[in-house]
């Protein structure tokens, strides 16, 4: 549990510096340009793995708080780039094909929009928000294993970005910044006095490690994305040396289940319908089950015996359910708190088993496919 804690505190540190030194007048320039563009412009977003999965996330508040439809680069279907429409890419190396795409865009007439650590892209790109690699000499790996700093403070960054869309606002957007923050930190607090789930959770996951079963992370919407990250950087726990392998399911394939292997199911209500089906579904197989979600009272919480209990939402109703009218916009703490607390989990099970950031990267994904 001290490990848990201390990873999860050097990660909120880490957003907070990061996030405070970034360049206020980009990030006014960068608003002001989603401002104006509401309702004309066309949004295409691009990027990779965990970093795509940030976008994904601003994707889907701006589309359910504005009704604005943004389109993923990848999508084979799309209709050209037009002049003066929107591209935003977000890549901590600034490299690859994401680069690819966003030098393709300007040279459309695309206002493009580039979320890098590559402070030489600020010369490339007129709207460039430079998350810095900097406070290296407070670097710890083995808290944050493969670079997460970047993927967290982008979905952090991008988060606001989306709340204070309508309004042209820094102050919002610095606002929101804040209380993120806080969020993260009162969440830290209430996982501390669940130390029993929490050894729990970590020895279950060390046990698959070894069983050759499989897990799958599940959610919907939102809380989709934040189980699409937490199996890209779970599926990376791999030690050839210690015969230690964990076999994630990244998306779909639950056709395929068996007895015994392990769902985790995220969602903050606690008791939207397809998460409900998807854990009785769950129980019926006979596999292991863990809820996360804020209220330990819902329905999703009861069926599963096993259960982290994160802060953030302040509303018992699943917001799918809700007539979109009485829908408030929807800032996404209980998401960006499961995140934090899934990436610290994941750091204290790579230390509890001895599995190195290099033991990692041999599983990370080949950048040549992307």
């Amino acid at each position: 549990m001290c490990f848990f804690k201390n990873a999860y505190k050097y990660m909120v540190e880490r957003i907070k510096n990061s996030l405070s030194s970034l360049d206020t007048e980009v990030i006014k320039d960068v608003l002001e340009l989603l401002y104006e563009g509401k309702t004309n412009k066309n949004i295409t977003i691009d990027g990779a793995g965990r970093s795509g999965l940030s976008l994904e996330l601003f994707k889907d508040l701006v589309e359910d708080d504005y009704g604005i439809r943004i389109k993923s680069a990848s999508n084979a279907n799309l209709r050209p780039l037009k002049e003066n429409d929107i591209f935003i890419a977000n890549s901590r190396s600034g490299s690859g094909k994401v680069l690819e795409h966003a030098k393709f865009a300007k040279r459309k007439g695309l206002k493009t929009i580039f979320i890098t650590s590559n402070k030489a892209l600020s010369e490339e790109f007129d709207y460039t928000i430079i998350i810095p690699k900097g406070f290296e000499k407070e670097k710890q790996k083995r808290y944050a294993p493969l670079g997460t700093e970047f993927e967290q403070a982008s979905a952090v960054l991008l988060s606001s970005i989306a709340n204070a869309y309508d309004t042209n606002s820094v102050e919002k957007y610095e606002a929101l910044i804040c209380k993120i923050i806080d969020e993260m930190n009162k969440n830290l607090e209430n996982i501390v006095e669940q130390k029993e789930a929490v050894e729990n959770f970590v020895n279950t996951i060390s046990e698959y490690l070894r069983n050759n079963k499989k897990i799958y992370f599940i959610g919907l919407g939102a809380n989709n994305i934040i189980a699409k990250v937490a199996a890209i950087r779970y599926g990376h726990l791999h030690s050839e040396e210690k015969n230690l392998d964990l076999k994630v399911i990244y998306e779909g394939y639950w056709k395929s289940r068996e007895e015994d292997d392990l769902s985790i199911l995220i969602s903050g209500s606690g008791k939207t319908d397809q998460i409900i089906t998807y854990a009785l579904q769950s129980l019926h197989m006979g596999m292991q089950t863990y809820a996360i979600t804020s209220f330990k009272d819902s329905l999703l919480a009861a069926l599963a015996k096993n259960k982290i209990i994160i802060t953030g939402r302040s509303f018992k109703e699943s917001k799918y359910n809700m007539p979109s009218k009485k829908r408030e916009k929807y800032v996404p703490l209980f998401e960006l708190n499961a995140y934090i607390t899934l990436d610290s989990l994941l750091a204290e099970i790579a230390y509890e088993n001895d599995i190195k950031e290099g033991d990692m990267k041999k599983t990370h994904r080949d950048k040549e496919l992307e």
